[in-house]
């Protein structure tokens, strides 16, 4: 009889040259799961230790694949060949995982989450298979089945089970995607106590507080927490992003503009969440009439040389943001032809890339039209609610700016009911009701926006 293969904390059978090997995996995994920045080095202890080990090298793979860099997905196939070469000898769970890394380096996310699913149905503890789906999920707009897949995972884990705490915060996070924000909220608090240095819960329970208009709680929320996630990666910064966000819902420009040139801002940074995070507070702050000076062309420097990987949509879209906000507007219609080729949801980009051109030059009715055409379909270039909304505020002010009142404030209506305490929504709306000589309405907007 062959020996038992050593268990992860998890009790998953691993292939691997013994205790010590796994325990460098588990640390991995760990690190993972809090966003660390010794994610790598715990990985390079597993593979110095059993460099034969195929989930090591599948791990390798994924994280590759997770920095959304054209780069980096280049060396995927490396780590894929020597996954394959050792897989035989595997478990049926880690030639799954190794499937799946194949299935995403061939671009077919979809069919690379349900072989993660299927992992989950008989190892549920996973925690792995459950991360990669939730990031799948995410990044293709499918809120439902994110939630589902963390509902059917729920019931074989809890608190004395390792890192659970993260685990409730993904759940906290699905929650709030699909509007469950009571229970997101409970169930993002809950694994903060539990694990206060967990930067997706910390995270999960902001998206709560910006979509309920709770702007000075989500700004407190965050910084009593800054000693914690600031040991993040650099997701730190998408925090820093929502606190940035949070000051610019109530009007706050100048401190937006100081936390992005203090805290967001970082010139080493190549990551594509940072980028995205830096070109969608620079739209926002110019569509709420802020100069933003030349902080366009430090941005677009970076992704000019980045418009041809064509990762995902909802990264090619705010690339091409920051090309078209410094004037490279060649390079951008660039990216909407590239978009326009890759077919699926880089269609929905590329017409929300057209949208964007037509803004920045000024052809307000032409933006609106495309933002209106596509406006159902921006969900499946993935992203947040928070994220997506930035869409939803060039389509206003576009159609503020193309003269179509009747449109504007229908979509003003619609905001302010979503918003009720976002002041720009109703400046914007008193503006339009002025025009349309609704005196009592303008009033009421006038008042609800402070001014």
């Amino acid at each position: 009889m062959p020996p038992a293969r050593p268990k992860d904390r998890w009790g998953n059978p691993v292939t691997a040259a013994g205790d010590e090997t796994v325990r460098h995996l588990d640390d991995t995994l760990m690190s993972y799961l809090a966003l660390g920045r010794d994610t790598g080095e715990h990985l390079k202890a597993a593979l110095i230790a059993d460099p034969g080990m195929a989930m090591a090298h599948v791990l390798k793979g994924y994280f590759f694949l997770l920095m959304g860099s054209g780069p980096l997905k280049a060396r995927v196939p490396k780590s894929l060949e020597a996954a394959e070469a050792v897989a035989k000898s595997a478990t049926a769970r880690e030639q799954a995982h190794v499937e799946a890394l194949r299935l995403w380096l061939a671009d077919d996310a979809g069919k690379a989450v349900m072989a993660w699913e299927a992992i989950l149905a008989d190892h549920p503890r996973d925690v792995l298979a459950l991360r990669l789906a939730h990031h799948a999920y995410f990044y293709q707009g499918a809120a439902g089945d994110m939630r589902a897949s963390l509902d059917r995972a729920m019931t074989s884990w809890d608190a004395g089970v390792p890192g659970y705490g993260f685990v409730l915060g993904m759940q906290a996070f699905a929650l709030e995607e699909t509007g469950e924000l009571a229970a997101a909220e409970a169930a993002g608090r809950k694994a903060v106590d539990i694990n206060p240095d967990d930067p997706w819960a910390v995270h999960a329970v902001v998206h709560v507080m910006e979509t309920d208009d709770r702007h000075a709680e989500g700004i407190g929320w965050i910084k009593d927490l800054e000693p914690h996630w600031l040991k993040a990666n650099n997701f730190r910064y998408h925090l820093w992003w929502h606190r940035a966000l949070l000051h610019l819902d109530r009007g706050e420009t100048e401190e937006t503009l100081r936390l992005y040139d203090k805290s967001l801002w970082d010139p080493k940074s190549d990551e594509y969440l940072d980028l995205c995070n830096d070109a969608s507070l620079l739209l926002r702050l110019e569509i709420l009439g802020a100069d933003v000076g030349q902080r366009w062309r430090p941005i677009a420097d970076k992704v000019a040389e980045r418009t041809d990987e064509h990762i995902l949509a909802f990264i090619d879209c705010h690339f091409l943001a920051a090309l078209a906000g410094d004037g490279r507007l060649k390079a951008a219609r660039e990216m909407v032809a590239g978009m326009r080729a890759k077919g699926g949801a880089f269609e929905v980009g590329a017409a929300v890339g057209d949208a964007l051109l037509a803004y920045r030059e000024n052809d307000h009715r032409r933006a609106a039209r495309l933002l209106e055409d596509v406006r159902a379909g921006i969900v499946r270039m993935g992203g947040s609610h928070a994220q997506r909304d930035l869409f939803d505020l060039v389509l206003i002010d576009a159609t503020i700016k193309s003269g179509d009142r009747a449109r504007a404030e229908a979509l003003l209506a619609e905001r302010t009911a979503a918003k009720p305490k976002d002041p720009w929504s109703w400046r914007a709306y008193a503006r339009v009701l002025r025009g349309a000589a609704k005196a009592d309405a303008e009033a009421r907007a006038a008042a609800l926006a402070g001014s």
